[in-house]
Formats: structure tokens, sequence, C-alpha cells
């Protein structure tokens, strides 16, 4: 009986037998016997399902084995090395792009491209960079400049003193004491020469004195040095004084009792002006004082309708 071939199944493995060449030699009648490994028998197993929940994705879809669905040959050709789950999981490779034309960051200059001196800026481009938006929030310049143009370029009265005479202003610190306390000491001071101002609180029973004459003597230094104003030529043009807040202090009284006792602070500021000002004043004063005509008890205007006889 002649077999040209067969194949053995086995658990867990397929027997296949060649039979030998036709040219081989008589002797020889052994065949090729080669084992190729399966998958096993698979058991089909049921599962209890409600509405689809308790069942496997993978027990719907039939399992087929890979080594009966294509030939032996191909397996042997097959490397053992090269799997496609092998494959799939290889690093994926990544290169190196640039900016898109689109991109913020394209017109940034490289190193090579950024100069290496620094050039200064005048003060109109540092506000354009600061606040780009000054020239129509900040409305001043152009209200000067349509003020100049109305008045094509001369000064008003007061910007015509403000250019030939100077003034200090100064402001002292909270004095704990009241308004009625300090008031009577600024009236006593304003109108005099600054010297004589400093003496008067110098020999002054208030208790205030001693702040009111400090400050002075700073007013005196500031104004010689800030303003250019020269000792002896100054006086206290003006000087006011300004309510501040309440300190609260607890006076204890018989019996347990606390009374709240309100201490007020107070401030006083003077305005020093050098005597042609007060020279200037004074000339003022008297030229309108002669401008002014003489006061008559009649009417100064002339009469119509006056005849020599009666008009009956």
């Amino acid at each position: 009986m002649t077999m040209n071939h067969l194949r053995l199944r086995v658990t867990g493995s397929l027997l296949t037998y060649h039979p030998p060449p036709p040219n081989a030699s008589p002797g020889i009648s052994i065949g090729l016997l080669v084992r190729a490994t399966i998958s096993p028998i698979t058991q089909q197993t049921r599962h209890k399902s409600w509405f689809g929940w308790g069942r496997n994705k993978s027990e719907d879809t039939p399992t087929t084995s890979s080594s009966d669905s294509r030939s032996l040959l191909s397996f042997l050709k097959s490397s053992p090395k090269t799997t496609p789950s092998a494959q799939s999981t290889l690093p994926p490779v990544f290169e190196k792009g640039g900016l898109a034309s689109t991109s913020v960051f394209g017109s940034e200059p490289t190193e090579a491209e950024t100069p290496s001196s620094v050039r200064t800026i005048s003060n109109e481009e540092y506000l354009a960079l600061v606040d780009p938006y000054r020239s129509t929030s900040w409305s001043w310049p152009k209200r000067f400049e349509a003020r100049q143009h109305r008045r094509r370029g001369r000064l008003t009265r007061q910007m015509r003193i403000l250019q030939t005479e100077r003034s200090h202003t100064a402001k002292s610190h909270w004095i704990k004491t009241s308004v009625k306390k300090l008031a009577p000491l600024a009236r006593q001071i304003a109108g005099l020469p600054l010297n004589d101002a400093i003496v008067q609180m110098r020999f002054s029973a208030k208790k205030a004195s001693t702040d009111i004459m400090n400050l002075l003597g700073e007013a005196r230094m500031e104004a010689i040095v800030r303003r250019g104003m020269k000792d002896g030529e100054m006086y206290v043009s003006q000087a006011w004084v300004g309510r501040g807040e309440y300190d609260l202090e607890l006076s204890h009284r018989a019996r347990g009792r606390i009374d709240k006792l309100m201490k007020p602070y107070t401030s006083i500021t003077v305005v020093l002006r050098e005597n042609a000002t007060r020279e200037r004043i004074k000339r003022e004063k008297r030229e309108k004082r002669e401008r002014k005509r003489v006061w008559v008890h009649l009417p100064n205007r002339p009469i119509y309708g006056q005849q020599q006889y009666y008009q009956w």
C-alpha cells in the first residue's frame, strides 16, 4: 500500500509524514516526520449574562489556530524574532522642526542678530512705550497749546509775577493741640518779617510756639537753598492752620468709671515771600486809591430841561 503523506494529531502537537522522493535509493524508505506546534483544543464555556453584562467580547469571536491557516512552508520561512507585535512597540522617531510663518516668535532676533550696543531713548519715546495712549488720554498739553494760541504767546499777569518773584511754602507735622490754641499764633506771625516772627515764637509763653519756631527755621533754610531767596529779605505772607485726626485717651474716674478723651492734632502752613512782593502790593494799592473818584453827595450828571420861565 502506497502512502503519499500522513498526518497524526497528538494533544498539543501535529505530526506530518512526507514520503521520500522517487529518485531516492531503494534502501532508504524512511520519510520525513515534521512536528509543528499547534494551539491546544479550546473548551467552549457558557456564561450567563443579563442585558449584555458579564459577557466577554473575546468569547463572541471564534478563535482559529494560526498554524492551521497557513502552510508549513510559510511557517518555516517566517523569522521567530520578527513579529507584528514587536514592530508595533518600536519607539516613534521625532524630527526637529522650525517655526511656522504665523508664529509670534518668528520676528525675534537670534543671538547673532542681536545688537551689541544699547541705544538710549528720549523721554518722548519712553513715555510712548510705557503709556501708548498718553497723547489721547492726557489732554493738558493740547489745552495749554490752544490757550497759548488764543493769547498769541502773551503771558498773563500771574505768569509775569511768578517769573520775577519767588516764594516758598512749608507745612509742619501734626502738632498735638487744637485749632483754637494754634490759630492765634498763626495770626500773630502773619505779615511779620521772618526773623521777627522767629523772635516772637522764641519768647512766647504758648506750648505750641516751639514747634512753630522750628518750622520757621526749617522754612528759611529751604527757601535759601531751593529757591535762592536771600536771608533778611523774606517775610511771612500767609499762615493758616489745618485740622487733623483725633487721638483717643482714657480718663479714669471714681467708682470705676472711664471717660474717653478726644485729643486733636493740628498743623500749620506758612508762605514765605520776598520784600519785593510786599512793595509791589503797596504800590498797587496806592495806585488803585489814586484812581478812585472823589465821593460827592449828589450824582455828577448833566441837567436837562432847565428854562428861564415857567412852562404853564
